[in-house]
């Protein structure tokens, strides 16, 4: 697909500015019929680096993906890892980096299912001779006899397999709606699992 150039032409006085908001840390957007063009400085992005935001997936991530784990379920420590891991993994998703998403989204099951092993199995799996992956640990719980809510476990065992595709060298690139599918069934984990 022939990729199609959008330029933004301006007057020397809207370059001005747009100079002197940067200067502030301020944005500025332009309104034509179809959409709005907002132009802002981050100072989160390296050097050189230029982010196109599609706020549609903004709008999305603020409005129904939003979830805050609550502090009642596991040690303060890991209820702040899991929030900020499901945090990161959608501020990935709103940015279209769909791989580092899915990785992400991963890291916040892990996360959970690390700390459920700790109270099982008194030892943290990082810490276990074995060192289970993801699978093997929702495996062990499992047949030890910890019982998953209805369809937890197959969320997980998915969220395990697009993590590994994301990660592992797979040729495949994810989609935006496999990494949207993916943070969605983390969310959904992490609601059941709290409660």
């Amino acid at each position: 697909m022939e990729k199609r150039p959008i330029t933004l032409a301006m007057s020397q006085a809207a370059f001005a500015e747009l100079t002197n908001n940067f200067a502030k840390s301020k944005w500025m957007s332009w309104d034509f019929p179809d959409y709005v063009i907002r132009l802002e400085l981050d100072p989160s992005i390296s050097d050189g680096g230029v982010i196109l935001r599609h706020e549609g997936r903004r709008i999305e991530s603020k409005q129904m993906m939003d979830y805050d784990f609550p502090a009642t379920y596991l040690p303060e420590d890991i209820t702040h890892l899991v929030r900020l891991s499901y945090s990161e993994a959608v501020r990935c998703y709103e940015n279209g980096c769909f791989s580092a998403c899915i990785a992400v989204c991963g890291r916040t099951i892990e996360t959970v299912l690390g700390a459920l092993y700790e109270k099982k199995f008194s030892v943290h799996p990082s810490k276990d001779p074995q060192k289970p992956g993801m699978n093997a640990i929702l495996n062990r719980l499992a047949k030890e006899g910890y019982v998953f809510a209805a369809g937890i476990k197959e969320k997980m065992e998915v969220i395990a397999l697009h993590r590994n595709m994301a990660v592992h060298g797979n040729l495949a690139i994810p989609t935006d709606d496999e990494a949207r599918s993916v943070v969605y069934s983390t969310r959904d984990v992490l609601k059941v699992v709290a409660h």
